[in-house]
Formats: structure tokens, sequence, C-alpha cells
């Protein structure tokens, strides 16, 4: 059977995997992001493309960045800002629906 304890808040900062601190240098590197530059990122050993694009995005996001990236020949992956006024996508308007259509297709 498990012992259980209560602690106080603090007991957080003892947590071994602490994903938040992980992401600093890039919350940082995006806040200060600006214009037109971009940014170029080697995965570090034993790193893998996918988990530093999703670390790259949980970071921008963390900021509040709408960034966009993607990947050269080399293995290396290129971040800038997104325009805001693409981060969000557009809804198509619904076609109106002529009574005389609905007519003609029942026939």
């Amino acid at each position: 059977m498990p012992t259980v304890q209560t602690v106080d808040s603090g007991a957080r900062a003892k947590l071994r995997n602490n994903r938040t601190d992980d992401r600093a240098p890039y919350r940082e590197v995006i806040a200060n992001l600006s214009g037109d530059r971009a940014l170029e990122l080697t995965p570090g050993d034993g790193e893998t493309l996918r988990k530093l694009k999703m670390t790259i995005t949980r970071a921008a996001s963390d900021v509040g960045r709408v960034i966009k990236y993607g990947e050269t020949e080399e293995g290396t992956l290129l971040v800038w800002l997104a325009d805001q006024g693409a981060a969000g996508k557009r809804r198509t308007q619904r076609r109106k629906v002529d009574p005389a259509d609905l007519v003609a297709r029942e026939q």
C-alpha cells in the first residue's frame, strides 16, 4: 500500500521532468524575434526534428507569438514569425440555396 502525504505547493519544484525550464531559451529568442528575421535551429544530440518542432511551437505559445517553420536540406529547422492576419483560418460563407434548384434536383 502506498504512503500518502499532503505537501505544500513548493513540492512541484522537485519534479525531475520540468519541461517549461527546457523551453526557457526558446521563449527568450522567440520573444525577441522581430520583422523578417528568422532562427535556424540544429537538433542537439539525441534530439529529433519532431521534438524540436514541438518544443519551439510550445515556447511560442507560451510567449503569445505565432510562428511558422520549415526544414532545410541540411536537417536544420528555420523558424520565423507568421503574419498576424493569417493566424486565423478564414471561414467560407455558406451558399444560399435557391428553392428552384431544390425542385429541379427532386425531379
